[in-house]
């Protein structure tokens, strides 16, 4: 497969997902704009707080300390750094503006649909945010989703691609099911948080190709 190739599946791949995404977080927009009950919820966190155990308790509550704010900023410092030190200037810019522009969006989500917490598992503190769309999750799927966009782009091997994109995958998802497990989270806002960021990853990294094709790679 030739890199133009490679390019046009990773683009086609991507805008298939974006609209995916756009779709899921239209339906659940709506339903938690009306105040619906999203059938899925209850259910979802009664299997899961069914399916508990102490060792996984305190394995979720690692997984989720590494999603919250001061964490994620300073893994995004380091990641920005490392791409600075390694002449990757563009690439620190869009992760730069990529992470930057999670917050934004995930507290402009927040105020907008103003969705109250549930109740929490495990005594684990009940943030003061309100709780559509998961903020861990959605910064979990910019940081990892971004780097791997960036990694994937550059190169060629497809069993590397596969591997990479399962990696960042894996961890976005470990991070969302851990507030899904603690109950601070339910399940819908999750998986809107990671809606938003397959759409705002996308368009960074589709933002990154073209500059790429237009000033050649730094």
């Amino acid at each position: 497969m030739t890199r133009g190739e490679a390019a046009g599946g990773m683009l086609a791949a991507g805008l298939a997902a974006s609209v995916a995404a756009l779709a899921i977080l239209a339906w659940l927009a709506d339903r938690v704009a009306s105040g619906a009950a999203i059938a899925f919820d209850g259910a979802i966190r009664a299997f899961v707080h069914e399916h508990s155990s102490t060792v996984l308790t305190e394995l979720m509550r690692l997984a989720s300390s590494l999603g919250a704010t001061i964490p994620v900023l300073v893994l995004s410092a380091g990641a920005v750094a490392v791409l600075v030190a390694t002449h990757s200037n563009r690439a620190a810019l869009f992760f730069a503006v990529t992470m930057a522009g999670g917050f934004v969006l995930d507290a402009t989500m927040k105020l907008g649909f103003h969705r109250a917490r549930p109740a929490s598992f495990y005594g684990t503190p009940e943030p003061n945010s309100y709780s559509f769309p998961s903020g861990h999750a959605l910064f979990a799927a910019c940081y990892f989703g971004i780097l791997a966009a960036f990694w994937t782009a550059r190169i060629r091997s497809r069993a590397a691609r596969v591997l990479v994109w399962t990696a960042a995958a894996g961890m976005a998802g470990l991070i969302g099911y851990s507030r899904i497990y603690l109950g601070v989270h339910y399940p819908s806002d999750v998986v809107g948080g990671y809606a938003a960021a397959v759409i705002w990853v996308n368009a960074a990294a589709h933002a990154d190709r073209l500059w790429g094709r237009g000033r050649g790679r730094s």
